[in-house]
């Protein structure tokens, strides 16, 4: 005991000087009792994936047990909310009680059923925390017992979402299908099973493998069916349709068949493509390297019979002149324009004789025009790929990092709404603007700054000088660097190691890569996850380009809407393929925009790699 006046002054100083200490270390603000804080320091999983609600595929209702009973779980899951998910989750004991909307069942299998959808939905809980170690094992353990139909379903379907977010192709055709023997559904009242099957087995076929030892007659079919499509030769890839479509009459798949290879064929009767793209002005130099691309992939192809026409769209009052212009000198097919406000333009017109496939889309799609299609490389879609591609490697709450602006503003928005939509969080949001702001905006938001001014106080206390080190806030599990060029990225990544964050993943999109394969000045970005385009992985695949120069995108954008005008019909058809591009893999959605999906790669000592 403290008996002196002094001791006691003493002890208090050290009392004070320990609490000091420990709020050095300290998250700043509480946690959030909600969705996706892992309750384990678990390091993410990179082969985790979103529990996204799979009732949208096969009817994997829950027909042995009381759809209440799990209900409102089920809401929780689907909101991303694994706190409300886990209380609302019933237990044994109260099921063998019952209650006033659930009676008790005497029933031992009854019991059994339960614990087996209880071990399911805790699983599933498991994953929306970020906890996916618990996860795994308990899928496991689900999959070694004997289950019930409808469970077994429903397991079937969220292997299926994980398979699909881990864009693992054998997984997702083997599932798929396992999927379609169980269910009693038939494929024309299960599109979404179907749609799972058909992308798949193109993915699966995109490697050759058409011919694969394990595979029955129906997973054969799937193959040989993407495989005809695949050919770039319309008439080929139609003769090859039509002779899948004699050999199996009635396989499930023969309405995608039966749409290619009418598609196809009017493909073939595509002799004249027309590029319409500014070729003078500010986006000169865009729609030169676009062009080139276009180009040099049309004399790579050696197509018989086909021709092609550049306007420039710069010369026209307006695109529905240059429009017309292509039209009358016998354009099968036009390609462009480039600017947002002419693909507007354009889509207003419902009357298009010609079809079109834009090289931009606009902010908000009107309606549906049946002559377009549309390509864009739009940041905002590889913003929202990102969200899910950190969420399926066990992300859940994330630092952003974005520059300031109306781009920084785009980049955010459309990350933010896939990111929470998921389940995911952003406590906090590091704006930067000039190079001389990055390391400030970076401390703030890691709650640096209020570390170090703990620091102060409790060095203001001693005469002595002592050591401290500054802690950051230790309840983020991710990063967001969303760089608007390979400059920022390569100034922002080292201040991320620098302010105690190195440890945690960085995801950024396709712009902190300059492609300039210097690896030298790529070593400040490594162990950077960023979405990169196909052809920056295999630059051998970029036609007639300096894969090293600033405009080799838009070159690979190019000699993508080549590859596409061939294929047009086929692209717009019901059957909606799948087409692997240089710039993405690409696939149509009812309203003719193609989506893009990107390749997660990681710098690795200054190499591109994928991950």
């Amino acid at each position: 005991m403290l008996s002196s006046p002094h001791c006691w002054r003493t002890g208090l100083i050290w009392a004070l000087c320990a609490g000091l200490l420990a709020a050095c270390g300290s998250t700043p603000g509480s946690l959030p009792s909600r969705a996706g804080f892992p309750g384990e320091a678990n390091v993410p999983d990179s082969t985790a994936a979103p529990a996204q609600d799979s009732a949208s595929l096969p009817d994997a209702s829950i027909d042995s047990m009381d759809r209440e009973l799990f209900a409102a779980t089920r809401a929780a899951l689907e909101n991303g909310d694994w706190l409300a998910a886990t209380l609302a989750l019933p237990q044994m004991e109260t099921i063998a009680n019952g209650s006033a909307e659930n009676p008790p069942s005497a029933a031992p299998e009854t019991d059994a059923t339960s614990s087996l959808w209880i071990d399911y939905y805790k699983a599933r809980i498991a994953l929306l925390r970020g906890d996916t170690q618990s996860h795994e094992i308990a899928l496991a353990d689900l999959k070694s017992r004997r289950l019930p139909n409808d469970l077994q379903l429903e397991l079937l379907s969220h292997e299926l979402d994980l398979a699909g977010a881990r864009h693992d192709s054998d997984a997702q055709l083997a599932l798929s299908l396992q999927l379609l023997s169980l269910s009693t559904t038939s494929i024309t009242a299960n599109p979404v099973l179907a749609d799972a099957i058909w992308s798949a087995a193109q993915q699966v076929s995109r490697s050759g493998a058409t011919q694969r030892p394990e595979s029955n007659t129906d997973t054969q079919a799937w193959l040989e069916l993407a495989a005809a499509n695949a050919l770039d030769d319309a008439l080929g890839s139609a003769a090859a349709l039509a002779a899948w479509e004699t050999q199996y009459p009635e396989h499930m798949a023969r309405t995608h068949a039966t749409a290619l290879r009418e598609a196809a064929l009017q493909d073939a009767q595509t002799t004249k493509l027309t590029l319409v793209l500014p070729l003078s002005g500010p986006l000169a130099k865009a729609g030169e390297a676009v062009s080139r691309g276009f180009i040099a992939a049309f004399f790579a192809s050696q197509e018989p019979g086909l021709s092609i026409d550049v306007l420039d769209s710069r010369r026209f009052d307006s695109v529905s002149d240059a429009y017309a212009e292509a039209q009358a000198k016998g354009a099968n097919l036009i390609v462009g324009p480039l600017g947002k406000t002419q693909v507007q333009e354009l889509l207003a017109k419902q009357d298009l004789a010609v079809p079109v496939l834009t090289l931009n889309r606009p902010e908000v799609i009107q309606q549906n025009n049946p002559s377009a299609l549309l390509l864009s490389l739009a940041p905002e879609d590889e913003a929202r790929q990102l969200a899910t591609d950190a969420y399926a490697g066990g992300a859940r709450r994330a630092l952003l990092i974005r520059p300031e602006g109306e781009w920084g503003d785009r980049m955010e928005t459309a990350l933010a709404q896939q990111w929470r939509q998921l389940g995911g969080q952003l406590p906090t949001t590091a704006i930067y603007g000039k190079p001389n702001t990055h390391s400030n905006a970076v401390r703030d938001a890691l709650g640096l700054g209020d570390s170090a001014k703990r620091s102060a106080a409790l060095r203001s206390l001693f005469s002595e000088r002592i050591e401290t080190t500054g802690r950051r806030r230790d309840d983020l599990d991710s990063i967001f660097l969303l760089s608007k060029s390979s400059d920022e990225a390569r100034a922002l990544k080292p201040l991320i190691n620098y302010h105690y964050a190195g440890e945690l993943p960085v995801y950024s999109l396709s712009t902190a890569d300059s492609g300039s394969g210097n690896t030298s000045l790529n070593r400040d970005l490594g162990g950077l996850r960023l979405l990169a385009m196909p052809w920056r992985l295999d630059e051998s695949t970029l036609p007639g380009a300096d894969s090293k120069s600033s405009s080799a995108a838009l070159h690979a954008l190019g000699a993508d809407a080549y590859a596409l005008a061939r294929r047009w019909w086929r692209m717009r058809s019901t059957a909606a393929p799948m087409f692997f591009g240089l710039t993405a893999e690409l696939r149509a959605s009812p309203e003719g925009v193609l989506n893009r999906r990107l390749n997660l790669a990681e710098f690795n000592r200054g190499v591109l790699r994928p991950r």
